[in-house]
């Protein structure tokens, strides 16, 4: 049998190759280096930085195996739960994509989305607004709608796999003292005395 030559794993190509790779993951439920690299015809050292860093992300776990007791074998975490709403799987995009590349744009975002998923632009740029606030990104760039240019971005603070998102947050406000009263997720509010 012939084996075809092993494709690079560069850069650019890593959130579509890892991408792959988890679907492939999820879908055997077990496997080794060589079963990720054989399915994406990627070389068995790129198969494991991708599969070593699910470990410390805490997605995958040794099964067994490794050292003499033979070819080492992962599973899916069971605590590790992929989401399913559209807007979920889209910030995981995008957020993959933020950890990956070294500046990027919302049209860098929206490249490396599953097309399936279908984002918009506004929805790239909301994200990047929203992890602006929240002290994720740094401005390498400003926009400049006079020429079409849009915001370049670095990410600044990397805080793990899951993807940072945007919450609606329900409170209670009271006009009369000016201040929040109850805020879902915190609680009731102490009031100034």
């Amino acid at each position: 049998m012939l084996m075809g030559a092993n494709q690079t794993v560069t850069a650019a190509r890593l959130p579509e190759t890892e991408a792959k790779a988890w679907a492939l993951a999820q879908r055997v439920g077990k496997f080794g280096y060589a079963e990720i690299a054989t399915e994406l015809s990627i070389s068995l050292e790129a198969a494991k930085k991708i599969i070593l860093r699910w470990c410390d992300e805490g997605r995958v776990r040794v099964e067994h195996g490794g050292g003499a007791r033979g070819r080492k074998m992962f599973a899916l975490t069971p605590e590790y739960r992929q989401p399913t709403d559209r807007a979920s799987l889209i910030a995981g995009q995008f957020w993959t994509a933020m950890r990956n590349l070294k500046k990027f744009g919302p049209v860098d975002l929206l490249a490396h989305c599953r097309e399936d998923l279908r984002p918009e632009l506004k929805e790239a740029r909301a994200y990047c607004r929203a992890l602006l606030q929240g002290g994720y990104l740094s401005v390498l760039r400003t926009a400049d709608p006079s020429v079409g240019r849009e915001a370049t971005y670095v990410l600044v603070h990397n805080s793990g796999p899951r993807a940072p998102q945007e919450k609606r947050v329900s409170a209670v406000w009271d006009a009369n003292e000016g201040v929040y009263a109850f805020v879902s997720g915190i609680g009731r509010m102490e009031r100034a005395k």
